[in-house]
């Protein structure tokens, strides 16, 4: 009986061996690729025109493809998907937002990086980049990003959030156009009519009060034409200007020479570090001088004089007894 057993266990395992059937080894699963190829669908009813200054811009993003999407409340599943899988980004995000913020600022008529001592700076730190999956397989994107704007002289004017956010339960719409879907809101979230406004000179000072001189000629201060009108009796008399500032911003300046009386003349102001909000705690020394008579010397705040664009006076000299 034993014999025929085995005589039938050697015969099957020929005929198995005879039909070519044979063991294949179990290979690992070979872990899913998630590839997420960034675009920007975004675009701006804006279109600005007469600027007097461009943008240089700056971007920054501490996101990386492994931070990209969170399935930690995911459902099995897909967090299986997620976690076994390969997150592949291109570009880089930080890439991605540079390229596309310069494209989108470009198309309202900015210039981006052509003169950049007198840019004023765009700086744009995105915060938060990504698809957060829930267990009923429904997913959350939100961009966060945090934007300052600075002037010439590195004095920020600026300092908002933007933020976008795109739900959907459809689990079949790509991680790129949700991706896509919250950055074009945040994008058009940003207040771009307000930093347009800092890069357009005004035509009074009033307008830009904290913009500062700074002997380039783009400030509406360095626009401001202040008439000067300086007499004296008798006639013939020199007259000079100095600047004596009481702001840290502005330094007090040496006696300038003017003319002669009667001087007049259409003048603007170059004085470095000069912006309407300090102007008042600045004045101008205007003295006169002739051989024989007493100097006098009057001084005008500077706010006035610009506000009323005009500095006059009548100095009525005195002779010189001694």
């Amino acid at each position: 009986m034993k014999t025929i057993v085995k005589f039938i266990l050697i015969s099957v395992v020929t005929l198995f061996s005879s039909c070519g059937v044979q063991r294949v080894p179990l290979l690992p699963l070979t872990p899913s690729t998630i590839r997420v190829d960034l675009t920007c669908s975004a675009t701006s009813d804006n279109h600005f025109s007469d600027l007097t200054h461009g943008l240089t811009i700056y971007t920054s993003a501490n996101v990386n493809a492994q931070t990209l999407i969170d399935a930690s409340e995911a459902s099995k599943a897909v967090r299986a998907t997620v976690e076994k899988g390969m997150v592949i980004v291109d570009p880089s995000v930080n890439d991605f937002v540079k390229n596309s913020i310069t494209s989108y600022v470009r198309s309202m008529g900015i210039n981006v990086g052509s003169d950049v001592s007198n840019d004023y700076t765009l700086r744009v730190n995105v915060k938060t980049f990504k698809i957060s999956y829930r267990s009923d397989n429904s997913s959350a994107t939100v961009v966060d990003m945090e934007y300052t704007l600075s002037d010439p002289d590195n004095k920020e004017l600026i300092r908002q959030n933007a933020r976008g956010r795109y739900v959907t339960t459809d689990a079949t719409v790509p991680e790129a156009k949700k991706l896509d879907k919250a950055y074009s809101e945040a994008l058009k979230s940003v207040d771009w009519v307000n930093i347009a406004g800092y890069l357009k000179a005004h035509k009074r000072a009033e307008q830009e009060p904290t913009r500062k001189v700074t002997g380039d000629g783009n400030t509406a201060l360095e626009h401001t034409i202040i008439r000067w009108y300086v007499e004296s009796r008798p006639a013939g008399a020199d007259i000079s200007w100095r600047v004596v500032s009481s702001t840290p911003d502005v330094k007090n300046t040496n006696a300038a020479y003017l003319g002669t009386t009667p001087y007049e003349s259409t003048e603007s102001f170059d004085i470095r570090g000069l912006t309407f909000e300090n102007s008042g705690n600045i004045q101008i020394e205007v003295k006169c001088e002739k051989p024989g008579y007493l100097p006098q010397s009057r001084r005008f705040n500077l706010r006035q004089a610009i506000e009323q664009k005009e500095i006059s006076t009548k100095f009525n000299l005195v002779k010189d007894e001694d």
